[in-house]
């Protein structure tokens, strides 16, 4: 197929010029001022008003066939500046050196594979997927037929055959199939494919489905046998009243108790709570990182194998990715702002108390109690009476990303309720070693334990009992609704309640 270009040049006129995959639009810039006298120095060329790189071939540039470039005058003329050419041989050895672009191929082999050049019989230079072979080409190609007007190129000296740069290199011939006796069984089916396959690396047939509940059923008695074993073993075992979880002060809520426990039970499970230490306003504590002797369990190879339930786990993720956000509904600011609200609403309404742990660089973390109404700055005043140097300016911030917390935002609009973690950081860098906190707060240092105890017990939840929420719900009409929050003005009375006053 016939590939071409037009060229509006500024007189007005059109020009068509063919091109090959490998011609560069610099070559085609000098064609079409060589043809209507202008000179290429002074000009560039432009495809829907944005400047393209005169630099590079056609079939790199992303241009479609009998595309149009119109030529535009550059604020600046063109100057030839020397290039940087990097010569690779085949031994992986590089040498590199400057030339002009008007030099050609043949002299830059010559200055950097003076030694190697002299051994080739069929020396081939290979750039970008040309391949200029011979010495007669290669004196005839310049670097700026090639685009290389400016910066940096790497090219290859090989010492081929033309012929052998035709074949492909490492190709993969698959061994040929031993006729191997079919074996006729009644019993057996044709196989159908599946025409309606999906592009995940497989597809699901009914056969598929057949062996995936199969197995789930084995799985799934094996899995109550093992069920009813651990149950009667964990009853015999003692019953842990707080849930610590997996990680560092994530969970803070006491599980729940069942109903028919005795009392005595009870009082043990009281006698056996963590020890505590307030060292100041707001239900401070104090513990340290340090002391926390974390253990890794080493989990076995079949842990990692790939089981039934995991498989369909993979195929229902599978199938909300292809599925995606279609459905979702376009959600406009002002809702998102609504919805926004109404969370902070709710969390002031079930919350009383947040948890704010500062954690100071020495691994040693500050634990207090505070409202969500409260800002920054009383965090920032709490910290200042435990600190050992609370002249020296220091900051709150938030990882990751680092982020300074400024005074004026409350914890609720930080996002900090019901409970969050901040570090502690001195302006000073150099002021961070060394010991942060009083020595005096030092030595009633609690065990994290015990500040995960303290946290679930002074915060406290507010939650509407079942029976007040029946008997909102049973007068309604009797009860009169109150106004919005930012304060509404009052309607007029109409004219007619007026007259009966």
């Amino acid at each position: 197929m016939e590939v071409k270009v037009t060229v509006l040049t500024p007189n007005g006129r059109r020009q068509n010029i063919k091109v090959t995959p490998n011609t560069t639009l610099l070559q085609i810039l000098e064609d079409v001022c060589q043809k209507h006298g202008f000179v290429s120095d002074e000009y560039c060329l432009k495809h829907h008003n944005k400047e393209v790189s005169l630099s590079q071939m056609f079939r790199f540039s992303g241009l479609p066939n009998n595309c149009l470039l119109e030529m535009s005058q550059t604020n600046r003329k063109r100057i030839a500046a020397t290039v940087d050419i990097c010569i690779q041989l085949e031994d992986g050895n590089r040498h590199q050196a400057q030339f002009k672009p008007e030099d050609n191929l043949w002299q830059v082999v010559v200055k950097l594979g003076d030694g190697y050049i002299q051994s080739y019989e069929n020396p081939v230079v290979i750039y970008t997927r040309q391949e200029i072979v011979g010495k007669q080409q290669m004196s005839e190609t310049t670097l700026k037929s090639l685009g290389i007007i400016e910066g940096r190129a790497l090219l290859r000296l090989l010492n081929k055959k033309p012929e052998e740069l035709k074949t492909q290199a490492n190709v993969y011939i698959a061994p040929a199939k031993k006729n191997a006796p079919k074996k006729t069984n009644v019993s057996e089916k044709p196989k159908s494919t599946n025409a309606d396959a999906g592009g995940g690396g497989f597809s699901i047939t009914r056969s598929l489905m057949q062996t995936l509940k199969k197995s789930s059923d084995q799985k799934n008695i094996g899995i109550e046998m093992r069920t009813s074993c651990s149950d009667n073993q964990t009853q015999n075992s003692e019953k842990l009243k707080y849930d610590w979880s997996s990680g560092v002060g994530r969970s803070m809520q006491p599980l729940q108790v069942q109903i028919g426990s005795n009392n005595n039970e009870t009082e043990t499970e009281e006698k056996n709570e963590p020890i505590y230490h307030i060292i100041g306003e707001r239900c401070a504590i104090i513990y340290s990182l340090n002391e926390i002797h974390t253990h890794v369990e080493d989990l076995p190879d079949s842990f990692y194998d790939l089981t039934v339930n995991d498989l369909k786990l993979v195929l229902r993720d599978l199938k909300n990715i292809a599925a995606g956000n279609e459905d979702a509904p376009l959600v406009t600011e002002r809702l998102r702002e609504l919805r926004d609200n109404r969370t902070m609403l709710n969390k002031m309404s079930q919350y009383k108390n947040c948890v704010i742990r500062i954690k100071f660089p020495d691994r040693r973390v500050l634990q207090g109690m505070f409202k969500p109404i409260d800002k920054i700055s009383d965090v920032i005043e709490f910290v200042r009476t435990f600190i050992s140097k609370p002249a020296i300016p220091f900051y709150l911030f938030t990882i990751p990303p680092k982020t300074k917390l400024t005074l004026e935002k409350t914890l609720l609009e930080l996002d900090f309720v019901p409970n969050a973690l901040i570090h502690f950081s001195y302006e000073d860098e150099f002021e961070n070693a060394g010991d942060c906190i009083k020595s005096e707060f030092l030595v009633k240092l609690t065990s994290l334990e015990g500040a995960i105890y303290a946290a679930s017990k002074f915060r406290r939840t507010q939650r509407k009992p079942p029976d007040m929420e029946a008997n909102n719900n049973v007068s309604n009409d009797d009860i009169q609704k109150p106004g919005p929050s930012t304060g509404a003005i009052p309607k007029r009375p109409r004219n007619d309640e007026v007259k009966k006053t």
